[in-house]
């Protein structure tokens, strides 16, 4: 459907009535004004005709390529056009700006059609809205001044412009129209993680605070458009981030997979740092995923432990190297002398040292073997070289188990055994070796 705004032929003697003052032109043009209503003809357009501080704030109807919602459609002749034309240069020429020349004739049309009374009327675009289209926020507040009211709508919007937001406030609750209304949809944005929270305490002031900042803070940061300016915003009005999603993850550890370190330093002390979401990942291990070192160093100094590992076995060193992320690899290994194996590497540490105990236990009934073997003369020698084996091998295997790169998962019983065996192995062929090298000595003497 094609709208279009019909600018009445009384239009121009307004104009002349307000620059030249003159109350008979003004009432004139007042009296023969058409009715302001929308009517939809039967080809699919809707003629409409608004309140006349509208077309003041147009001053002249727009070009048909101009973005607008009405197509603009004049009733009076070209003289007409001429001589608005004329009164608008002159403005113009004495330094009135478009909006100064809007609002002292809107000054002068108060005395005779009060705006609030314009203001009223049901219209498919509201005359705040024009007004806030066109940048004219002194018109804006002479409507208010001059007890308008602004419907929900007009004020959510008005609110988006953060520079006009302090000279708005002197006018909230008193100049809208339906606060009930405006309190729902205030709450709705803040729930969305929009930054509508003063304005909802201005109408509201009984709201539960508390449980909405935190709120607003999850839902902000859930976003892939979320802004850590906006997110400190919440903080600053009192959101803590412990407020988990479905899935238990806390605004916290969304803000630390987004790599903003200035709201993790903010809300760090409110932290449980032992909290896990759904997958077992830690604010730490989030941290890890957004590839900022800065954010790691300061959550591991703040005593996150990184041996916690998540549903996939992974601890923060093993996600860094899964990730491919060097640069927090080599910050955990030179900083703090983190550094885990593979699973695979895990698995090859895990061999080695029990084959080495292993060795050390099969070497004891080689000994004896050889002790009581009455065909073999070099019994000492073996017995010596064996049992110094068993000794290397015995010590090199406990090494390994001690160093900090072992494992520390539950081994099969199995294992336990043989460390046992491989200890009872080391100590007879130690005694063997002793009872060896006495005889030597007592051979010698």
């Amino acid at each position: 459907m094609e709208n279009v705004l019909i600018w009445p032929k009384e239009y121009p003697l307004l104009i002349k009535g307000l620059v030249e003052q003159n109350g008979a032109f003004i009432l004139d043009a007042l009296e023969a004004w058409p009715a302001c209503r929308s009517t939809h003809e039967d080809d699919g357009v809707c003629t409409t005709v608004l309140p006349p501080i509208f077309y003041l704030a147009w001053f002249t109807p727009l070009e048909p390529f101009e973005e607008c919602y009405f197509q603009h459609i004049c009733e009076y002749d070209e003289s007409a056009q001429t001589y608005i034309s004329a009164v608008k240069e002159h403005y113009f020429d004495n330094e009135y700006t478009p909006e100064s020349l809007v609002l002292m004739l809107c000054q002068r049309l108060e005395k005779y059609a009060n705006v609030s009374a314009q203001n009223e009327i049901d219209t498919p675009q509201s005359l705040f809205s024009l007004f806030f289209a066109k940048r004219y926020f002194t018109l804006i507040e002479h409507a208010l001044n001059n007890r308008s009211k602004l419907s929900a709508v007009d004020t959510l919007a008005l609110w988006q412009e953060v520079d006009f937001r302090e000279r708005l406030s002197a006018y909230i609750p008193g100049s809208i129209a339906d606060l009930e209304h405006l309190t729902e949809l205030a709450s709705e944005k803040v729930a969305k993680g929009k930054d509508y929270f003063t304005l909802l305490t201005q109408v509201s002031p009984d709201v539960d605070s508390v449980v909405l900042l935190e709120k607003a803070l999850l839902a902000h940061l859930n976003k892939k458009t979320a802004k850590q300016m906006m997110a400190m915003r919440f903080i600053e009005q009192g959101a803590t981030g412990t407020l988990a999603d479905e899935h238990n993850k806390t605004a916290f550890m969304w803000a630390a997979e987004k790599g903003y370190v200035n709201v993790v330093e903010t809300l760090l002390s409110q932290q449980d740092k032992k909290a896990v979401d759904d997958k077992g990942n830690t604010a730490l291990h989030y941290a890890v995923l957004s590839k900022n070192e800065s954010l790691m160093v300061l959550l591991l100094k703040a005593g996150y432990d990184f041996r916690v590992r998540n549903n996939e076995g992974l601890s923060c060193y093993r996600l860094a190297v899964s990730i491919k992320a060097s640069n927090l690899v080599k910050c955990l290994e030179r900083d703090f002398g983190i550094k885990e194996l593979s699973p695979e590497g895990q698995f090859d540490r895990i061999k080695k040292v029990h084959a080495l105990h292993a060795l050390v236990t099969l070497l004891l009934p080689v000994q004896l073997f050889f002790f009581f073997d009455e065909t073999i003369t070099i019994k000492s020698e073996l017995t010596l070289t064996l049992t110094m084996i068993a000794a290397v091998c015995f010590f090199f295997a406990a090494t390994l188990k001690r160093c900090a790169l072992y494992p520390h998962i539950k081994h099969p019983w199995g294992l336990f055994v043989l460390r046992g065996f491989s200890l009872v192995s080391l100590v007879g062929q130690l005694g063997l070796a002793a009872i060896v090298t006495l005889a030597a000595l007592s051979s010698l003497v």
